[in-house]
């Protein structure tokens, strides 16, 4: 039977009608944007995985989880998050293995694409606000603990836990990706389009390790700050700390750091031919430190002859275990005070925070470096391993 809308018995007004329509439509596309509902995602198969809750979060009231950090209150951006599906899994590629993540996927808008969230520090918790940053902006979203809990400066889960090392240095990251993409694609019934990494600090790190390792994973990555070269990035921190905080005379202060930028750009800025305040080939610059040296009293624009004697250390390139060299710091790059390198006081700076945090396997490689007992604020309250002694590399100028 055919049916004409002129004809005033199936008269319908237009307005409701489409009103009808959009409704039905956005319905359907709330409970089933793809092959199957959220809901339904905890009955995927996905090797080594289980999926532990799928669920629709209405758009603006996501609560984060209890964080290693204390209980903040909700930063304002999660009420800006529309409707997502959020499903939460353990992976287990190891038997000690227990890699948490989270994949969030926008219920309306999503901009066909996938988007990989780093972690920074020693990881240990997921990013829920970049989590959101990304749902905001139409990405499908995934993060991982890389298979540890706590604050990203703690890394005493790694003693005696080699699979959860392998898990932190790169595959947790693998892992997560490979089961985002699957829960992606189940869930709207398509692979993205393109996949993206971000990450900084640690995260930059990740993302390198990503892109060496299975460069098939992402079409892109932002590798922001990259904490590379982990091993010999965290013994150059022990480095900084053993010339530095051995003694209290040999500390420098954050205070004298921009003499010893502007000490080094006048040595060596000219190499190139311009002067700009940029090294161009930093490894070309040998720069002495003597020059440095207080004529007369202690002053912030000179040192001390305890700080030449450090920082002749520090700028001398150190060996760790016959492995390549770790290049020297003194590059010009440093021109301002900082936590970095220097810090409020002695064993007071991020280089000693990192340093000391490290595994023990790689700080205790060399026993021919005999310094003795880890000091007493290295291993207080972190690691704390008895007869664990740690020195530093030769130097060679």
């Amino acid at each position: 039977m055919s049916v004409c809308l002129s004809d005033t018995r199936f008269a319908i007004p237009l307005q409701a009608l489409a009103a009808s329509v959009i409704w039905a439509a956005s319905l359907i596309e709330v409970q089933s944007v793809g092959a199957t509902t959220c809901e339904s995602l905890t009955t995927l198969s996905l090797p080594n995985t289980t999926i532990a809750t799928a669920q629709i979060i209405p758009a603006g009231t996501f609560i984060p989880p209890p964080s290693p950090y204390g209980s903040d209150a909700p930063p304002a951006n999660y009420k800006n998050i529309s409707t997502f599906c959020r499903v939460t899994a353990e992976i287990r590629p190891s038997p000690d293995s227990s890699i948490k993540i989270e994949v969030w996927m926008p219920m309306t808008g999503w901009n066909g694409r996938y988007r990989g969230q780093g972690n920074g520090g020693f990881a240990g918790s997921i990013s829920y606000s970049e989590l959101g940053d990304a749902v905001r902006r139409g990405y499908a979203t995934a993060g991982t603990d890389t298979g540890h809990w706590g604050r990203d400066g703690d890394s005493a889960w790694a003693l005696g836990h080699p699979e959860k090392v392998i898990d932190f240095g790169y595959r947790a990251i693998h892992e997560m990706t490979l089961t985002a993409k699957a829960i992606i694609r189940a869930f709207f019934g398509k692979s993205p389009e393109h996949s993206y990494f971000v990450g900084c600090s640690d995260g930059g790190r990740e993302g390198l390790m990503e892109a060496q390792r299975f460069p098939n994973d992402y079409d892109g990555i932002v590798a922001g700050a990259p904490a590379n070269y982990w091993t010999h990035l965290l013994t150059g921190a022990m480095w900084v700390v053993h010339a530095t905080a051995q003694d209290p005379p040999s500390y420098i202060p954050a205070s004298k750091i921009p003499a010893i930028s502007a000490a080094v750009l006048a040595a060596c800025d000219g190499q190139d031919g311009l002067k700009d305040g940029i090294l161009n080939d930093p490894s070309h610059c040998h720069f002495n430190p003597d020059i440095l040296l207080c004529k007369k009293s202690d002053a912030h624009n000179c040192l001390t002859v305890p700080q030449v004697a450090a920082l002749k250390k520090i700028c001398g390139t150190t060996r760790l275990c016959g492995s390549p060299d770790i290049p020297r710091l003194c590059d010009g790059r440093r021109g301002r005070p900082g936590a970095g390198r220097s810090g409020s006081s002695p064993a007071r700076n991020l280089a000693g925070l990192w340093g000391s945090r490290r595994t023990i396997r790689d700080a205790a490689c060399c026993p021919s470096w005999g310094l003795g007992p880890f000091p007493t604020w290295f291993t207080k309250g972190r690691i704390g391993i008895p007869g664990v002694s740690i020195s530093t590399a030769g130097s060679k100028s």
